[in-house]
């Protein structure tokens, strides 16, 4: 706080200043001349009144100029003991770098092209395969050859289906031809040979048993000429089953319903 006792010494009247030695000998020395003290304005004072002493000693006090001074952009926020705000740090341009990831690179737009060329290079290596004639071996013709390959296989499906409803059709208006031998063996037993032409044959026969309710002893089927053979031994436990006359009637017009 020297500098405030110094300048409360310089406000003082003329008339203490007289009977006391002068301020200006306490601080001159021998060989300098006598220098006038200065005066100071009530704003100032009170200014330095008002500041601690952390704000005096940053440097010397302007006596004349303290209000011009303290106006200037940089002295209020020194004064108010406030930082000037850093200045905003300037924005990068340019796109920022995606995620990577580790261990494998990117995949160039060469390597990509390279990697589809040698796709369709496979694929025509099996097409070619897959084709029986092959005129030339340039891709072109590998595809004009594979097309007509196609169209012959699609021509070969309707033949054989066209094939197919014909004879499904012949089968269904030619009448079933079977022929049935029934023998008793024993008093309770009989011997059956159905042969016929009928498809799903051996199901039929079977089911025609089972409807009767006679049970199968033995039973075998083989495949002649495009006939069927069906032998069988059932038991006949009804006694109106017993004829062979009425057995193979009702027989016939079981297999009848079923077919």
């Amino acid at each position: 706080m020297d500098v405030l006792e110094l300048e409360l010494e310089l406000v003082r009247p003329a008339s203490t200043t007289c009977s006391s030695p002068s301020p200006a000998s306490i601080f001159s020395t021998a060989g300098h001349h006598h220098q006038e003290p200065g005066f100071v304005s009530s704003e100032a004072l009170e200014r330095w009144l008002g500041m601690d002493d952390s704000m005096l000693d940053d440097g010397p006090l302007l006596e004349d100029g303290g209000d011009e001074a303290s106006q200037a952009p940089g002295n209020e926020e020194r004064l108010s003991g406030r930082l000037p705000a850093a200045p905003p740090a300037p924005k990068r341009r340019g796109r920022k770098p995606g995620p990577r990831s580790k261990g494998t690179a990117a995949v160039t737009h060469v390597e990509a092209e390279r990697q589809r060329r040698d796709k369709l290079n496979r694929l025509f290596c099996d097409l070619r395969a897959a084709v029986p004639t092959v005129s030339r071996m340039d891709k072109a013709s590998l595809l004009a050859d594979a097309a007509a390959y196609i169209a012959q296989l699609r021509g070969r499906v309707a033949q054989l289906e066209a094939e197919n409803k014909l004879a499904a059709a012949a089968a269904a208006a030619a009448p079933v031809q079977e022929n049935l031998e029934v023998r008793m063996v024993g008093s309770e037993a009989a011997e059956l040979r159905l042969t016929t032409a009928a498809r799903h044959a051996p199901a039929r026969f079977m089911l025609a048993l089972r409807w009767l309710d006679l049970p199968v002893q033995h039973a075998s089927v083989c495949l002649v000429g495009g006939m069927t053979v069906q032998n069988a031994v059932v038991d006949v436990p009804a006694a109106v089953l017993r004829d062979e006359r009425a057995l193979r009637a009702a027989l016939l017009h079981r297999l009848q319903q079923t077919g």
